[in-house]
């Protein structure tokens, strides 16, 4: 066989000649692989905004909790006569808390408890709501 034959079979058995031996890539390719690279990275870049203001409105929303739950507790740790039946409010920096004390609910000798914070945000007026009972 000769050399020149030789090189005859090498370009029939790859489909692509002589260039299938040096496993380059062509232009073309690194064109088409730096476009789709490119559409990914700014797919996920997109993303990011989305992202950082759901973590905002989580921490808004833990702080609203928390601001209710702390008075939660200061009422549950209020001596069971002391705990005046009503409607009350206070503020904070940022949230405004309300909570109301009612006597013999849902039986005689208990009181219930409810505390509600509230705030402004990007939604508008979010609250969140914590009950709970105490007795004698």
């Amino acid at each position: 066989m000769t050399l020149r034959h030789a090189h005859h079979l090498e370009h029939r058995q790859t489909g692509r000649g002589i260039r299938a031996a040096d496993g380059g890539f062509s232009l073309i390719e690194v064109i088409f692989a730096l476009t789709f690279l490119a559409v990914g990275i700014m797919a996920v870049a997109a993303m990011i905004p989305a992202g950082t203001r759901g973590v905002s409105q989580s921490r808004v929303l833990t702080s609203g909790l928390m601001a209710a739950q702390v008075k939660m507790e200061e009422l549950k740790g209020t001596p069971f006569l002391a705990l005046t039946p009503g409607t009350f409010t206070d503020t904070t920096s940022v949230f405004a808390r309300t909570w109301t004390v009612t006597d013999s609910v849902p039986m005689a000798g208990c009181k219930k408890i409810a505390v509600t914070s509230r705030w402004i945000d990007s939604h508008g007026t979010q609250s969140t709501a914590l009950t709970s009972y105490v007795s004698k």
